[in-house]
């Protein structure tokens, strides 16, 4: 991404997230580019961020500082563990953040919503202003999903999340239905929307490399591939109910699952148990070999459990997709499906419905134009709408704005 012209006033910025990854390391890389435009822009930036090390650790990284605590997490803990994990990170976060020199001010990105522990710590007790960005809503999610049943916890933490909203100079949503929770609930003249960011320069369409469908076997099939977390809150098990269906139908589509989390042990049964042999199962993979996975993909598919917090998150996965020109196959109605509909870059399929989606996957046999068509208007909507230069510009000018 060419370089953003430097800014006028440099300031020493905290950027607290507790999952930063690197490029490298693939994963959500929204901190990593965000945080880079900063640094790019001429401003000093630390990462504090946790790994599974048991000591501290510091790397200086393409124009950042990054922090490591040693907050042990992975993708296949339980809730209990998880909220210990995050309430560790939070602390530990906080300790080290109170004994920085001249901080300007702090950047807190959720999820989890304890990390707005290390934003009001601050605020309150050095006086350095924060934004905060909202990821996904805490603790709705948690509640819907039946995670916290207790009333008094309840209050106590949407309490908590009022508190950090009224306190933050400015709220980053990155929804348009998360911005307007927030603005209902103490955030009203001071959330901004910034939806996660579409890579267009390293993401390129273009035809399939035929070295990488003999490394991944994908030959002559149509590929649909999900890639991420295989957590609960994904229901993986509606695009296995897809596959199950379309094995029937035709040995023509391949499905690919690349990633790992809590879900995946019980997923891997399922599929041999149905005797499925149209999917399979990857490790995750970094920026570079997720490219190379996406060269050779027909359909992206994001799925989540139908519930309705859900509907207002902003998937990373999408966003790369988009890049590389893939159309999506959505399980989940939202705002991000109603976008892609009405490009026609992608579609909503019900969970529950795996005839649809292999009438989707029939017609896209049939009519391979309409699918490079599809993945044509995926590009334009990427680079119009969600391009990491455009959303990294407006990012800065929030810095550059007086406080509402």
């Amino acid at each position: 991404m060419p370089a953003p012209f430097p800014h006028p006033v440099s300031m020493r910025i905290l950027y607290v997230y507790q999952f930063f990854r690197t490029p490298a390391e693939g994963g959500i890389l929204r901190a990593y580019y965000l945080a880079t435009a900063l640094a790019e822009a001429g401003h000093r930036v630390d990462i504090i961020t946790s790994h599974t090390s048991t000591r501290y650790e510091k790397k200086c990284l393409d124009g950042l500082t990054v922090h490591y605590l040693p907050v042990a997490y992975d993708q296949r803990y339980g809730f209990a563990r998880r909220v210990v994990s995050y309430l560790k990170f939070a602390l530990l976060a906080l300790g080290f953040a109170l004994r920085q020199q001249d901080v300007e001010r702090v950047y807190a990105a959720s999820v989890p919503l304890t990390v707005g522990l290390v934003a009001l710590g601050m605020n309150t007790l050095r006086g350095v202003p924060y934004f905060f960005e909202v990821g996904d809503l805490w603790p709705q999610t948690p509640i819907e999903m039946g995670m916290i049943k207790n009333g008094l916890l309840k209050k106590v933490l949407f309490a908590f999340e009022r508190l950090v909203y009224r306190r933050a100079e400015r709220i980053v949503a990155l929804s348009p239905g998360i911005q307007a929770s927030i603005e209902s609930r103490g955030g009203a003249g001071k959330t901004v929307c910034l939806p996660n960011l579409a890579d267009c320069d390293f993401f390129r369409p273009g035809p399939k490399i035929p070295e990488f469908e003999r490394r991944y076997a994908t030959t002559g099939k149509l590929v649909v591939t999900y890639f991420g977390a295989m957590g609960r809150v994904v229901g993986l098990e509606a695009l296995i109910d897809a596959a199950r269906f379309c094995q029937s139908r035709s040995d023509r589509v391949l499905f690919l699952l690349v990633g790992d989390g809590s879900e995946r042990p019980g997923l891997q049964r399922l599929v041999a148990d149905c005797g499925l042999t149209n999917l399979r199962f990857l490790d995750p993979v970094g920026k570079t070999k997720l490219r190379d996975l996406l060269n050779v993909t027909d359909l992206a598919y994001v799925s989540f459990l139908p519930l309705p917090v859900l509907q207002t998150n902003s998937p990373n996965k999408l966003f790369d997709a988009l890049a590389a020109g893939k159309p999506l196959v959505m399980n989940l109605r939202g705002w991000h499906t109603d976008r892609l509909e009405a490009e026609g870059a992608g579609w909503y399929v019900p969970p529950d419905q795996p005839e649809a989606f292999w009438n989707r996957m029939e017609a896209f046999l049939q009519n391979p134009a309409a699918l490079a068509a599809a993945g044509c208007r995926a590009r334009h909507l990427a680079e119009t709408r969600f391009s990491r230069t455009q959303l990294s510009a407006q990012f800065l000018a929030w810095f550059d704005e007086k406080a509402p």
